[in-house]
């Protein structure tokens, strides 16, 4: 998946990016908004984004602008601010019991659900038992920031308590993946066994229920969706009276229609169009390493029946060395990315996750070429390699090693592009690839899990990440599969390490295990990793406000941008 899928963008909550802090309500102090301007409210902010919504469910949905939807309409216990840290958003204070075990958040009161209806502790109650209960099922997209909650009780209409199997490292980085749902609405779809909360779709009955910061009333998954605030909000106003976001199939559309002035804000500038941006003094443009990492998804199931040699690592190894990172940076991203070789990505080097010991691979098509020759895969008719046949149960006839590799229409990088990078360097190791068209994310992870993940071999996509390293390792897993798992990948040692990585309250030790965790996906390769990219957006003068890194962390995303 990408930062479409979740993902994302959610962006590094970084201190200078939030200096008005969440919520909005006020004008940012100067600097870091690209205006002196006054402050004034009202108006309707036009943004424009090459991510799109593809559901207002939060059981089925996988694309970025989604979260962010999902944070701008649903009450968090807490989320990110200043220097990326938690603070409350529903939650007011929490404490926890001895052991470890209990963790009682205490709410703010008199918030209402957009139709007016109380918003109320039990509506958080409900939410979490019910994500609880089926999260080895249609819950699971959801249930990773619930790992080890058993329970959750409200003894009062501003008091949820939220009960453990034990005591848990990460207990409030998960919970601001947590949204709570309303119950009044929702609760119908809890039946027949969960399986009917992944078949409402809120799109078709607008406007939606929300208890955040903004309800939808307009929604087009490949147009305008339009957010307006919510009366009953408990926290900061929205300074606009309405946010409208545009979604361009094309990011030149996009920013020729900044610069007509026909949207206010673009949340990802093409590369490529970062050096003019820059040039004209009607815009500002802000740009900051993200946490965003891009890569090629190898196609890791164990049980796959062909191209069985893929799952090889020293075959992985070869291809991985044969990738010159620095030329798609340089063509790609403009120079604007960095090449990368974690599955996590560079914010998550503030908090200390991120392992030292895992480098980037040299350029090296001549020792890639002495991988592959030393696994008997000789050099065939031009000058494409030939695995020799196999036998037992997955046996294959000798056949080229020829691959597609599938890449989505609506990534936030010229996919096709860095394609053609690739296909030309490994051509030069006699590894022949094709460009198979992925269409938009959702038909495009629908390619990746069909069959059980048995009907593709290579994709290229991105990650977007969240400040704690649990979420971005939860998708590795065997309980992830047809959820965040786009790989198959299944390593039941990984598996296990996963569930005991969260019960490390000790920050040493969790670091220790983490580290050991990305070693081992840096090892098997089910991604080869390719950069990490820079996060670039522009906004027009005459708004102000603007906190890009709160992307999907914070409802000052959405709040705090202002006209001047």
């Amino acid at each position: 998946m990408n930062a479409r899928r979740l993902i994302g963008t959610m962006m590094l909550a970084a201190a200078v990016a939030l200096a008005a802090g969440c919520g909005g309500g006020g004008p940012a102090p100067g600097g870091g908004n690209g205006s002196s301007g006054g402050f004034v409210k009202g108006g309707i902010l036009r943004v424009g984004t090459i991510n799109y919504i593809d559901s207002l469910n939060p059981f089925v949905a996988i694309e970025s602008q989604s979260y962010n939807a999902f944070v701008m309409e649903y009450p968090q216990l807490v989320q990110y601010g200043p220097g990326e840290k938690l603070e409350g958003d529903w939650a007011t204070s929490w404490s926890h019991s001895a052991d470890g075990r209990t963790w009682t958040f205490h709410l703010k009161a008199g918030g209402k659900w957009s139709d007016g209806k109380p918003l109320t502790a039990a509506d958080a109650a409900w939410t979490g038992n019910t994500i609880v209960k089926y999260a080895a099922g249609p819950a699971a997209a959801l249930a990773g920031a619930l790992t080890h909650v058993t329970s959750m009780d409200a003894p009062n209409a501003t008091t949820l308590v939220i009960h453990y199997d034990k005591a848990i490292a990460n207990v409030l980085p998960q919970l601001e993946q947590f949204w709570v749902l309303p119950e009044h609405v929702w609760a119908k779809y809890a039946g027949n066994g969960g399986k009917n909360l992944k078949t409402f779709r809120p799109e078709q009955s607008l406007p939606t229920v929300a208890g955040g910061a903004y309800y939808i009333s307009q929604y087009q998954e490949k147009g305008t969706t339009v957010f307006k605030p919510n009366p009953g909000f408990y926290g900061p106003k929205s300074n606009a009276q309405a946010v409208a976001m545009t979604y361009y199939t094309n990011s030149t559309s996009m920013i020729a229609d900044l610069e007509a002035g026909n949207i206010d804000y673009a949340d990802q500038v093409p590369f490529n169009a970062v050096a003019s941006l820059k040039q004209n003094s009607q815009f500002q443009v802000q740009t900051a390493p993200s946490d965003e990492v891009t890569n090629v998804t190898i196609n890791s199931n164990p049980l796959k029946p062909k191209n069985r040699e893929l799952l090889d690592p020293q075959v992985r190894e070869a291809l991985n060395m044969a990738i010159d990172r620095d030329q798609i940076v340089k063509v790609v991203y403009a120079g604007y990315a960095r090449p990368w070789a974690n599955m996590l990505s560079i914010q998550s080097q503030a908090g200390g996750w991120l392992n030292p010991a895992i480098k980037v691979a040299p350029f090296d098509t001549a020792k890639a070429n002495q991988i592959l020759d030393s696994l008997g895969y000789k050099m065939g008719p031009g000058g494409v390699r030939v695995v020799p046949a196999t036998t037992g149960k997955y046996a294959q006839p000798a056949h080229k090693m020829e691959y597609n590799i599938m890449v989505p229409d609506d990534l936030d990088f010229n996919g096709d592009r860095q394609f053609q990078i690739i296909a030309s360097d490994w051509a030069k190791i006699g590894v022949k690839v094709h460009e198979q068209s992925g269409g938009d994310s959702s038909q495009a992870y629908g390619i990746e899990t069909a069959g059980k993940y048995t009907k593709y071999d290579f994709a290229t996509w991105d990650w977007a990440e969240y400040v704690d390293p649990d979420a971005q390792m939860s998708y590795m897993t065997r309980n992830q599969w047809y959820s965040w798992n786009d790989t198959g990948y299944n390593n039941p040692t990984f598996n296990a390490q996963y569930l005991q990585q969260a019960t490390l309250t000790n920050f040493k030790q969790r670091q220790a295990l983490i580290w050991k965790m990305e070693a081992e996906v840096a090892h098997d390769m089910p991604y080869l990793q390719l950069v990490d990219e820079d996060l670039i957006t522009a906004h027009d003068l005459g708004w102000a406000g603007f906190f890009p890194d709160g992307n999907g962390y914070c409802k000052c995303y959405y709040t705090s941008p202002h006209r001047t």
